[in-house]
């Protein structure tokens, strides 16, 4: 596990930032207060970018790669797959289950304040707690960036999973809170998918469809 930490600093450093400072925001501000503060901010310019970026962290788009990482090698595809469908599920229960009254910030400030709502987005009213495309989100660039060798490219990997995060935020479909503990459902739950087949010695699952196919 120390060796899977080490060779992925480029992602878990700032993540780690991130998580630090999270816990800061969560400690010294309200979910309602951190939320103002967000949404305060906001231009034409970001919200088409996070009305489009926000897709990023779609369940689809893990099922495409999953998919296309068949080509390349069945062990990605496999912690990909495996590693978003269980973190999914984790995050459905939660939303479903345990916080099925946890209201979305549309509902939550109902007569209370003003938000701002990009136009053309529709905004949800319940099942708000985690995020369920940050936790997606956090956990394929992760599970990506386990993959990868490049520094710089697992490092945007970690951007990409942020942008997600943000843009749920942005676009008031959840709180910071919410965000905050999917990413960590995603990340959590992919390094231990990732180590569990990392151990798992298998011809076939370092075999990709084109090889099989060829019979190498």
């Amino acid at each position: 596990m120390k060796a899977i930490i080490k060779s992925n600093t480029a992602f878990l450093l700032p993540y780690a930032l991130f998580i630090t400072l999270g816990t800061l925001l969560l400690a010294i501000y309200s979910k309602s207060e951190t939320h103002l503060i967000f949404n305060a901010f906001h231009n034409n310019f970001f919200d088409i970018f996070f009305n489009y970026t926000t897709y990023l962290g779609d369940g689809l788009i893990a099922t495409l790669i999953a998919i296309i990482l068949l080509i390349v090698k069945y062990k990605y595809a496999i912690i990909v797959g495996v590693s978003n469908a269980i973190a999914a599920i984790i995050t459905q229960f939660l939303k479903h289950i345990i916080f099925a009254d946890a209201v979305r910030p549309k509902k939550y400030f109902e007569g209370i304040s003003d938000l701002y709502f990009v136009p053309g987005v529709e905004n949800y009213l319940y099942n708000s707690f985690p995020s369920g495309h940050s936790t997606c989100a956090f956990s394929l660039y992760f599970a990506l960036s386990l993959i990868v060798k490049n520094k710089l490219l697992k490092f945007s990997l970690f951007i990409i999973a942020l942008i997600v995060g943000i843009s749920r935020i942005y676009l008031s479909q959840h709180f910071f809170e919410d965000v905050f503990i999917g990413s960590l459902i995603g990340v959590i739950t992919t390094i231990v998918i990732y180590y569990l087949f990392k151990k798992w010695n298998n011809n076939w699952i370092e075999k990709s469809i084109i090889t099989s196919i060829s019979g190498k």
